[in-house]
């Protein structure tokens, strides 16, 4: 008997099969893509909150400790003649509460947090580094991961042309609204005193203004009324360079990583700042280029600090003549989408959005003016 043995073929696939396999494998990450990148930034927005309620505590336990919230210094101490201390922002007030005791006892305060201490007039300010030989260079160029948000992409060592390598910060103390501001139709009581809840103080160039130490029993409106900390961008903005001179920031800049002249000190309401500041139309890097690159510093514009004046996300305002006292409109702004995390005084954290009601954002930023923050989540 003859055996027969058939034999069998595999069958391969055929081009069309391997395309329309293919096709389906694209669709299918083009769908998981995005929410595998929305459950990650759920993930780094869940510890942003988590750093600023650590902040929060720190800002709590500093109070306990010495009895009012700790004082950014815009300026050197010159009283003895010398160059004393100075330019030390609340940041690194708080260091021994945010488990970096040891970082803390590194830092020599009696040294100014500056290259040299010859600030005589406001646009002296404008001069300003930690270079690599400063004492404080180290600590300077320290990074804390509780000061960073990690949505910010800019959250990594910052180098700069003159030898600095920096450290940024990703979250700002609230010192008010700006120097003269008033609320619509109070225009017979500008604003003479700060009223945010972080005080600021020049040693070298006092100014009626600023106030050096505020408490917490200062806060009148209330704790849970009232910001304390925002996060605000670290700057990574691209500086171009005019062939008939100067520089500019490159026009498709995100608007609130833009600084724009918002001429000097006048008496304005806080509805009237919007328009005033949105005016301009060129931003000038020189105010904007070091936003949150040096938690360290109270350096005006290393940006430690923050107004409520101009909306969530919107462009940034110098102040000439605010310098050296901190006068200065950065405003907040995050990776988020939508807003932006804030600190309120009583510790607690919540997410507010870019469209949040703007007298409720001013009254938010106001520690002792009566006014309702109606709309406070």
């Amino acid at each position: 008997m003859k055996i027969v043995r058939q034999r069998t073929q595999r069958m391969a696939f055929t081009l069309v099969e391997l395309l329309v396999v293919i096709a389906i494998i694209g669709v299918l990450v083009s769908l998981l893509l995005p929410a595998v990148q929305a459950a990650r930034e759920t993930a780094r927005s869940t510890q942003c909150m988590n750093n600023m309620k650590q902040v929060g505590l720190a800002l709590h336990n500093y109070h306990g400790a010495h009895h009012y919230i700790p004082t950014t210094t815009t300026g050197p101490d010159k009283s003895d003649g010398g160059c004393g201390s100075g330019f030390y922002s609340w940041l690194a007030m708080i260091l021994p509460f945010v488990e970096q005791e040891t970082l803390y006892d590194q830092i020599d305060f009696s040294q100014p947090l500056a290259d040299h201490c010859n600030y005589n007039v406001s646009s002296d300010y404008l001069n300003y580094s930690i270079g690599p030989n400063h004492p404080n260079s180290q600590a300077a160029k320290t990074m804390i991961g509780t000061y960073l948000c990690p949505s910010d992409p800019a959250s990594v060592l910052q180098y700069h042309d003159d030898g600095e390598t920096l450290a940024p910060g990703s979250y700002a103390g609230n010192v008010g609204w700006p120097k003269l501001a008033f609320w619509p139709g109070n225009d017979d009581s500008p604003l003479e005193k700060q009223n945010g809840v972080f005080g600021l103080l020049n040693p070298s160039s006092p100014d009626d203004w600023q106030v050096p130490q505020i408490r917490f029993r200062d806060i009148t409106d209330g704790l849970s009324n009232t910001a304390a900390v925002a996060e605000r961008k670290i700057s990574s903005v691209s500086v171009v360079t005019s062939p008939w001179g100067g520089s500019y920031v490159a026009g498709n800049t995100d608007v609130n990583m833009q600084s724009f002249c918002g001429s000097s000190h006048r008496a304005r309401s806080l509805e009237k700042w919007i328009p005033y500041c949105g005016s301009v139309t060129h931003g000038d890097p020189a105010y904007i280029e070091r936003h949150g690159h040096a938690w360290i510093s109270g350096w005006t514009f290393a940006a430690n600090t923050y107004m409520h004046a101009m909306p969530i996300g919107d462009r940034n305002c110098h102040i000439y003549g605010g310098e050296g006292i901190g006068s200065n409109l950065v405003t907040p702004g995050s990776h988020h989408v939508g807003g932006i995390h804030v600190l309120m005084a009583d510790g607690s954290v919540n997410f507010q959005s870019e469209s949040i009601d703007l007298q409720t954002w001013w009254a938010m930023g106001s520690r002792n003016g009566g006014e309702i923050a109606t709309d406070v989540e």
